[in-house]
């Protein structure tokens, strides 16, 4: 249960992600988790069981083996397409020749196997059946090569990635590897007993535990990323949600001098009205609006001040407000009202949220 809590979370945030970004890159990522999970289902003795009485024997084995081949191939896609781009299609395409190989030679392999044996496990009393082998080494052989490969992207990619990517990266890579090698342990299983006789059960319960951890630090290395992201969004959501009320106190008493700096909501606008990062830029964009038509009224430098001394700002706010209010003559050039040099908004809203603090602290 805990695994398929897994799949189906990853899942449902690739699609997610689809919605929002329909390209090659995450097309080819959310067919990877797709089948990954309809792999796992078909896993499950209910559904096997269902699905080989609606079929045929052995069909169960099959999907859940056609469809690992297929998770591997579209990973591989994935890496294809995000390095070499939207102009290498066909070299993307190429790889679905060995898939295709892969998937015809399963279907062969369970084609020439006992019909009682189709579908049957990999344990010694069968690994001599020539189709039963034949189909576990054409699966495991196409594994072994895509998730190989994909390993070797993940290296090379992970120099250019950021911290966090190249976390997920790491954490994939580590689950691709492990499972590329419960799947050389179960190629080398057959091809010994093949070559010498004997099977030797030692190599294929080795390669048990190294699939099952495999998937799941493959499964958390590409989610990683994206929950971090979204833990990341939730935080400074509540961030700005926080801003916003502090911002309040300076906000209320300008707009109640200049309501003209309200920015109109647009008809059914409701996201416009819900989204707390877009409330917070109307609000900031206000604000200053507000301070440049007040500035006129300002008897000192009130940039430098605010930056120095909120509170001496916000008495000298009040001034000017009074003066406005008193319908005073002034100069009309709009004046300097916050510091310079501001490399981004974060840092352009400080001073806004220490006056609106002093401001705050006046009223009370």
């Amino acid at each position: 249960m805990l695994a398929l809590l897994l799949f189906v979370l990853a899942l449902g945030w690739r699609v997610y992600q689809l919605v929002r970004s329909p390209r090659l890159p995450n097309w080819a990522v959310t067919a990877t988790i797709a089948a990954f999970t309809a792999a796992f289902l078909f896993q499950q003795k209910g559904i096997s069981d269902w699905f080989d009485a609606l079929t045929a024997p052995g069909g169960s084995r099959l999907a859940n083996n056609v469809l690992l081949a297929c998770a591997a191939c579209a990973l591989l896609i994935f890496f294809h397409g995000s390095a070499l781009g939207a102009g290498h299609v066909r070299r993307v395409l190429l790889e679905l020749v060995p898939l295709a190989a892969a998937v015809v030679l399963m279907f062969v392999a369970t084609a020439v196997t006992p019909v009682p044996l189709r579908g049957a496990a990999l344990s010694p009393a069968n690994v001599h059946v020539s189709g039963i082998a034949l189909f576990y080494l054409g699966a495991g052989l196409y594994l072994i090569y895509a998730i190989t490969a994909c390993v070797w992207w993940i290296a090379r990619y992970q120099r250019t990635a950021d911290r966090h990517l190249r976390t997920g990266l790491r954490l994939a890579a580590a689950g691709l590897a492990s499972a590329s090698i419960g799947s050389t342990f179960r190629a080398l299983y057959i091809v010994v007993a093949w070559a010498f006789g004997p099977a030797v059960p030692t190599l294929l319960l080795l390669g048990v535990p190294f699939v099952i951890l495999g998937s799941v630090l493959f499964l958390a290395g590409i989610s990683y990323p994206g929950v971090r992201a979204r833990f990341s969004a939730l935080g400074h959501r509540r961030r700005r949600r926080d801003d916003l009320e502090r911002l309040a106190p300076l906000w209320t008493l300008l707009a109640t001098a200049y309501p003209t700096i309200v920015l109109r909501t647009p008809p059914g606008g409701v996201r416009d009205r819900l989204a707390v990062h877009r409330r917070y830029y109307r609000r900031v964009i206000e604000i200053r609006d507000g301070l440049v038509q007040l500035s006129p009224y300002l008897d000192t430098d009130f940039a430098a001040l605010t930056a120095e001394d909120p509170a001496a700002a916000a008495k000298a706010l009040r001034r000017a407000l009074d003066r406005h209010a008193a319908g005073e003559a002034n100069d009309g050039r709009a004046k300097l009202v916050l510091p310079g040099g501001a490399s981004d908004l974060e840092s352009d809203v400080r001073p806004l949220l220490a006056l609106s603090a002093a401001v705050s602290g006046k009223d009370d």
